[in-house]
């Protein structure tokens, strides 16, 4: 499945054992720690090659053999073989990442020497000003736009569905997908996904009609367009993981940030 696939909402799905999907994560991390180290320079040496590999190859093809196995197969036995694996790639990818840092950190050790040099020292430089908080305005505009789709909504949980699913999906065409009801699909909105791409993942915000004219909430966990996990939670809880996420995604992509200041303007 990929991340703007949507299909029946559960209670809570993972397609990982608990302890398989914690080391993904731990992996992840670690590979996240690496991606600034390999985008400095050309690298020929094996921790770089083996990192780049574990990102494109190692561990998608790891959760993939497992992911392959039937549901019903996946026994005690395929759960253990999976676990081992990724604590191999765990600890193999960190000691590559060792490798890695220490020959970046003699480059840093030069670097400072040279900035001492040619600046002075850190105590004779007055202080910068201080930041102007970039991530508060980012998840600042995107609490206000949701108000603004839920003050214009009102009571109706069927209109916040419709008027989320435009607005989001015409500010954001490229994360959205909505699914319509009705002949064609030109009817009511059945389902809206907003996939907020962060770090080393991406969080698939899901709004979903329900029964009794009530709207369903999930959050869905994607690595590498693998899907992890579903938690459906309280369109409260929903709305302020949504504000961090998609400001940190704002924050960091200017034409993501222009297109939510046009939707703030002409939804005003």
């Amino acid at each position: 499945m990929q991340p703007g696939d949507t299909g029946p909402v559960q209670s809570r799905v993972s397609a990982l054992p608990a302890e398989a999907e914690t080391l993904v994560a731990r992996i992840e991390g670690l590979l996240a720690q690496a991606e600034p180290l390999l985008a400095q320079g050309e690298h020929g040496e094996e921790a770089a090659y083996a990192l780049r590999e574990t990102e494109r190859r190692y561990l998608p093809d790891t959760l993939k053999a497992y992911l392959d196995v039937p549901p019903a197969r996946r026994d005690t036995t395929a759960r253990e073989m999976l676990v081992e694996q990724l604590r191999l790639l765990e600890r193999a990818t960190a000691q590559r990442l060792a490798n890695l840092a220490e020959s970046a950190q003699t480059a840093l050790s030069a670097n400072g020497a040279f900035l001492t040099e040619r600046f002075g020292a850190l105590e004779s430089l007055p202080e910068a000003p201080a930041p102007s908080g970039e991530h508060a305005v980012a998840t600042t505009l995107v609490r206000n736009v949701l108000a603004r789709i839920e003050s214009q909504a009102g009571p109706d949980p069927q209109a916040l569905l419709d008027r989320a699913a435009t607005a989001l999906g015409n500010a954001f065409p490229a994360l959205a997908q909505v699914r319509r009801g009705g002949m064609l699909g030109r009817g009511p909105v059945e389902s809206f996904a907003l996939n907020v791409p962060r770090a080393g993942d991406v969080l698939q915000y899901a709004l979903a009609r329900g029964g009794y004219n009530n709207i369903v909430a999930s959050v869905t966990r994607f690595v590498r367009n693998v899907k992890l996990r579903t938690e459906v939670c309280e369109i409260a809880d929903w709305t302020q993981g949504l504000i961090e996420d998609l400001g940190t995604y704002v924050e960091r992509e200017r034409s993501a940030r222009d297109a939510l200041n046009r939707l703030f303007r002409e939804n005003a």
